[in-house]
């Protein structure tokens, strides 16, 4: 199995309060009041990033391996964020699959356990040049994901036709219960 950095979880310690600071106003957010709260699921509509996104390095967590990251069209990230959310399928989802379950062949003569799951996001940000994940599941815990997306590369790859051009276009940290992979590079794959 693929050896995990463990890191303990910090907390960056907070700003101090700006001793100019006039007397805030009703209307003011202060230090005590909520700030309101970002969506849980932001995308930049310009932004075609659909795809799946294959580690350049295995990662597995007990018996679960990470097979890709997957990202949908604009019209998928539309729709889940009007509320149109089926069970079995997001705009941004991490599949996995059980290695020690059977194997079976596909249509194209690949191997694949029979095994797997799908952790859609709980929430994600997809845009900039960023991509932002998490989810969790009973079976491997929180899992997190903040990384970069390489916007030309990403290009380059869609116009090196489906395998991409095999160099990383998303890059970042990924967190799977206690277990931290930093700077894991995926490549894209347009699919078949």
């Amino acid at each position: 199995m693929l050896p995990f950095l463990l890191l303990a979880c910090g907390q960056a310690p907070s700003k101090p309060a700006d001793a100019t600071a006039a007397t805030p106003s009703p209307t003011t957010a202060t230090a005590s009041s909520p700030r309101p709260a970002s969506p849980p699921f932001q995308h930049d509509p310009r932004l075609d990033v659909f795809g799946y996104y294959f580690s350049q390095t295995p990662i597995q967590v007990g018996n679960w391996a990470l097979k890709s990251v997957n990202l949908g069209a604009p019209s998928d990230f539309a729709a889940w964020e009007e509320g149109k959310r089926p069970s079995n399928f997001g705009p941004v989802f991490l599949e996995f699959e059980d290695v020690t379950s059977p194997t079976a062949e596909n249509e194209l003569g690949q191997t694949y356990h029979t095994v797997s799951f799908r952790l859609l996001a709980d929430s994600y940000r997809v845009g900039a040049g960023q991509v932002t994940f998490h989810g969790s599941d009973t079976r491997i815990g929180e899992v997190s994901f903040s990384g970069g997306l390489d916007l030309a590369g990403l290009q380059a790859a869609k116009a090196a036709g489906p395998g991409g051009a095999g160099k990383p276009v998303l890059t970042g940290d990924l967190q799977i219960g206690a277990n931290r992979l930093r700077n894991i590079g995926f490549v894209y794959f347009a699919g078949d």
